[in-house]
């Protein structure tokens, strides 16, 4: 990322609501948020909550992570040659955000996020954002021009190449100001615009608007 996108993505001082700790939110947030607001909402207001169905999601990750100890011994098809580091993870209260990246390719003149989904599609737009994400924490971690990612569908054993541009970025650092703006607010942000998506969710119990 060059001077242009310094100018572009400024991201003012975030910060708990009680002033000191800083705000960072998981690049996974960022799903949430697209999913349904209220989820990052209750991650940070009310964090002792944590409801038991959630620990399915932990198992379907603890599943990907045994197929990435498989796919490590292969070559990945699409993917570019280059040094492989396994989940980087990085912290940045630069950009208020916090992640673990399935793989990052580090070459010469530039590293290169890559993102495995358990998905035979992954040209949806919040997975485009999750990776634009990772770009702005690789870059940081690896002090090289992060211009690109990959989503691997792991059904399909094939990377899709996702141009990281100046807009797309733009879009992270506004995600990332609004749930800034909620948590900091503490207001209960709307739900999902269809309740179709609250029949599996974990917080359901928890918004009386929708049982």
């Amino acid at each position: 990322m060059g001077r242009v996108d310094e100018e572009i993505l400024t991201l003012p001082s975030l910060s708990l609501s009680d002033g000191i700790r800083p705000l960072v939110f998981l690049v996974t947030d960022l799903r949430q948020w697209h999913f349904c607001r209220r989820i990052v909402y209750y991650r940070f207001n009310w964090p002792p909550v944590r409801p038991q169905p959630y620990i399915l999601e932990e198992g379907k990750e603890a599943h990907e992570e045994v197929w990435r100890r498989i796919v490590r011994r292969q070559r990945l098809r699409g993917i570019p040659e280059g040094e492989y580091f396994y989940e980087v993870g990085w912290v940045s209260e630069r950009w208020g955000l916090s992640g673990k990246v399935d793989l990052v390719v580090v070459r010469e003149e530039e590293a290169i996020p890559i993102d495995f989904k358990d998905s035979r599609k992954v040209e949806a737009s919040h997975f485009w954002v999750q990776l634009a994400a990772y770009g702005l924490l690789v870059e940081e971690r690896f002090r090289r021009p992060v211009l690109r990612g990959f989503l691997y569908s792991i059904p399909r054993r094939q990377a899709v190449e996702v141009p990281l541009t100046p807009p797309l970025r733009r879009k992270v650092i506004k995600t990332v100001q609004e749930m800034a703006a909620v948590v900091q607010g503490e207001a209960m942000p709307e739900g999902p615009p269809t309740r179709a998506r609250c029949v599996a969710c974990e917080f359901r119990r928890f918004c009386n608007d929708r049982l």
